[in-house]
């Protein structure tokens, strides 16, 4: 399906978000010099979607040079396109440090959620993306401008790690005033959050406090990574933080009576009516030790190793 005008939805005079799967983000502007330029967050999963990006581009805004692409994290949802855009327009792609060693280097990804080389059943454009070298790299967080015809839109990078390795959040105000943030995927919306209640992330200690760091961002619209906009961080940051909280006290629950990594997983899955298939199993089973880390780290549970298997307990 091609992008259509309906889906670019304006939230301030510069800045739009177009409402996909993966929801991106959308700055044009004309520079100082008159040129008519687009900068995009994140560009979808993968390269058909950064082809029909493009095509949108150059059907509604014929004028305008793509002149960068800023990565909130290297998960092949949010970087998939990069590869197409970069080889048909010359553009930048922008992350930080972490971030961009994987998406110069994917295979990590796979290997990440696998825990060793990863099955090829896997290794699908889902989970896989193109690689693609970063041009401008945030070590750690920073303020830079784009200078546009009004004046400048100032760019935050707010770092946001617990999704992923080192995701960063946006927070662009406009020369309109308004503030955007484009928080990736620290943040679902109700809807996304209501179909994946249990969400992956990679450390969910530092999950819970990217979500208390962005509650205190102040901004008049919050984009998440999934899902509907919002203007109450509070509340989706809440519902998000439950969802996590909830899961911990399910796996707690299960552990009154001992049992390994793979048990604990079949019975989360069970009682969330998660049936689970191959991607599921690496993506939720990934998930979960991340939940076994954080309840281990914070004196929830333990484990014990018997007739040489980890069982995990509660304490």
């Amino acid at each position: 399906m091609s992008v259509t005008s309906e889906q670019l939805v304006p939230l301030s005079e510069h800045i739009s978000y177009l409402s996909m799967p993966t929801n991106l983000g959308f700055i044009r502007f004309f520079d100082e010099t008159g040129k008519d330029c687009v900068y995009l967050i994140d560009s979808g999963n993968d390269e058909t979607t950064g082809a029909r990006i493009l095509d949108f581009i150059r059907a509604n805004f014929p004028d305008a040079t793509l002149k960068a692409i800023i990565n909130t994290h290297s998960h092949a949802d949010h970087c998939g396109g990069n590869s197409y855009l970069v080889r048909e327009t010359g553009c930048q792609v922008w992350a930080s440090r972490g971030e961009a060693y994987l998406m110069e280097f994917p295979d990590i990804e796979t290997q990440l959620v696998w825990g060793g080389t990863a099955i090829h059943d896997i290794r699908s454009k889902y989970l896989l993306a193109k690689p693609c070298r970063v041009t401008r790299v945030f070590d750690g967080e920073e303020e830079l401008f784009l200078p546009c015809e009004k004046g400048r839109i100032s760019l935050k990078v707010i770092s946001l790690p617990g999704h992923y390795v080192d995701q960063t959040g946006f927070l662009l105000t406009d020369t309109d005033g308004k503030r955007v943030m484009f928080a990736g995927d620290v943040l679902s919306g109700r809807n996304s959050i209501k179909k994946h209640w249990i969400q992956y992330l990679l450390d969910e200690t530092k999950t819970k406090e990217s979500l208390e760091k962005i509650q205190k961002v102040d901004a008049d619209f919050y984009v998440p990574g999934h899902g509907d906009v919002t203007d109450n961080v509070e509340g989706i940051a809440e519902l998000n933080l439950l969802a996590i909280l909830e899961t911990e006290d399910m796996i707690v629950d299960e552990l009154k009576t001992p049992k390994t990594t793979e048990e604990v997983l079949k019975a989360v899955a069970d009682r969330s009516g998660i049936t689970l298939k191959t991607s599921q199993f690496c993506l939720i089973g990934s998930t979960l030790r991340s939940y076994l880390t954080g309840l281990y780290e914070g004196s929830r549970i333990d484990y014990v190793i018997e007739e040489n298997k980890m069982l995990w307990r509660k304490v």
